[in-house]
């Protein structure tokens, strides 16, 4: 029999929401507890493959949206659930609404904003360099280890891929998006010399969702450089970088789902910092290129100082360098 019954309130972001699988792991680990995890709607492809969770459901609220009536609602049609605890993996006083109305007793997380009573449980935060992955584990006393590193295992069929996309053989994968904002993305001109001195070796999958990107990518497509920017779902996506051969991407809800499926990466870091969400996997398998600038990490959504050196610096020559050094 399950220990407890416990609901998580899972991040909105992609890459969060990777993080906090080593949250989950940890969780189930630690005792035989029966775990269901709250997510929004657009990322229920990535919940559905996390391991160990019991039940994913379903939430149809918006970043930055109250949606005040929507989230009593859905706290009311969980209190038939009789949870035990709750895990609220956000800062914001709205994700605390649904537990509390769903009469959860323990709702564990730190205060964030000002959420007494919405929060009865409330843990001390730990120091932001050690990172992002322990802010969720510390909500149970624990630590980041190899053994809650999130793995997921997709069962990707290539021949089904490569009819429905349109191309074969072997491919890395470029993911120039990143959907906090501009300071987290590497220029596109660079990524396009990037993909041009590239496809003269390697077979170029470009993903993401960003038009104007896909735009500049047009005039380059060709047999070795295929651009899927926003042709794919998130599971297309997962199933396209499991089969890859490695990934080249911003700091980004991308990057860390490659990470998840044990992939090799070269990592470009820009406003945010590798020690507070780093790609969790051996670093064997990985690269970070950062400049750890004066003005980094800002974790700006736009350049405070309009410059982005922090990404303007970084050189095609040197990411071309570490496919030399990492894919070979």
């Amino acid at each position: 029999m399950p220990n407890k019954k416990i609901l998580i309130i899972a991040p909105a972001w992609i890459g969060d929401l990777v993080i906090s699988a080593s949250f989950m792991k940890a969780l189930k680990n630690n005792q035989n507890n029966s775990i269901d995890i709250l997510v929004n709607s657009n990322l229920l492809h990535l919940a559905n493959v996390i391991p160990g969770i019991r039940k994913v459901i379903a939430s149809e609220t918006e970043h930055g949206r109250l949606s005040l009536i929507y989230r009593i609602k859905k706290g009311l049609s969980l209190r038939s659930e009789q949870y035990d605890e709750c895990y609220i993996l956000t800062n914001s006083y709205k994700s605390a609404i649904i537990p509390m109305v769903a009469r959860i007793k323990k709702r564990i997380s730190y205060l964030g904003e000002l959420r007494f009573g919405l929060i009865n449980i409330i843990k001390k935060p730990i120091e932001k360099s050690l990172g992002m992955v322990n802010r969720y584990l510390h909500l149970i006393d624990q630590k980041y280890s190899d053994k809650v590193k999130p793995i997921f295992d997709i069962n990707t069929n290539k021949e089904l891929i490569f009819n429905k996309f349109k191309f074969s053989g072997k491919y890395i994968v470029f993911c120039p998006d990143a959907e906090y904002g501009p300071s987290k993305r590497w220029p596109t001109n660079k990524w396009l010399n990037l993909a041009n001195e590239l496809s003269r070796l390697y077979k170029v999958i470009i993903l993401g969702l960003d038009t104007s990107i896909s735009d500049a990518f047009r005039p380059l497509e060709s047999e070795k450089i295929i651009n899927l920017i926003g042709k794919t779902n998130l599971l297309e996506v997962m199933e396209i970088i499991a089969a890859s051969e490695g990934v080249i991407s911003n700091d980004s809800g991308l990057m860390h789902i490659s990470a998840s499926l044990d992939k090799k990466i070269i990592a470009l870091y820009g406003s945010s910092c590798p020690t507070y969400t780093p790609p969790l996997i051996s670093k064997e398998k990985r690269d970070i290129i950062y400049k750890d600038l004066d003005c980094s990490p800002c974790f700006k959504r736009v350049c405070p100082l309009g410059h982005t050196k922090c990404l303007n610096d970084i050189k095609v020559n040197e990411v071309k360098q570490s496919v030399t050094k990492l894919f070979q």
